[in-house]
């Protein structure tokens, strides 16, 4: 069975954390302050974008770069839009960073853990 802290107060944590570590993080979406899955934009530098969302108690990553024939930032919009029909209660954070690919996920925790009964 999976617990968790209410998203509002997690996301508001996150920010602060980012924040305070000397990144640029901004809530773009807000969501219910109780439930809602959470999605990090990580802009990079170099126009490259992941977006990272929580699952469980992990997270996944999709990336999106200029292909060509639309940029990663309209790739990346659009994914989110179509989430947000899905789940309109989602958070979205975007974090500027030096580098997409960096696994900023693997330094933080999701807002779930199990717990065995």
């Amino acid at each position: 069975m999976f617990y968790g802290l209410k998203t509002g107060f997690w996301v508001r944590a996150t920010l602060r954390h980012l924040n305070q570590n000397g990144l640029v993080a901004v809530l773009a979406h807000k969501g219910d302050e109780d439930a809602g899955s959470v999605f990090i934009v990580l802009n990079g530098r170099d126009g490259k974008i992941a977006v990272v969302r929580e699952q469980g108690a992990t997270w996944h990553r999709q990336a999106f770069e200029d292909n060509g024939e639309e940029s990663a930032m309209v790739q990346a919009t659009a994914y989110l839009e179509r989430q947000k029909r899905y789940d309109p209660d989602l958070w979205i954070i975007e974090v500027d960073v030096l580098d997409s690919a960096h696994p900023l996920e693997n330094e933080m925790p999701t807002r779930r853990f199990s717990r065995d009964d």
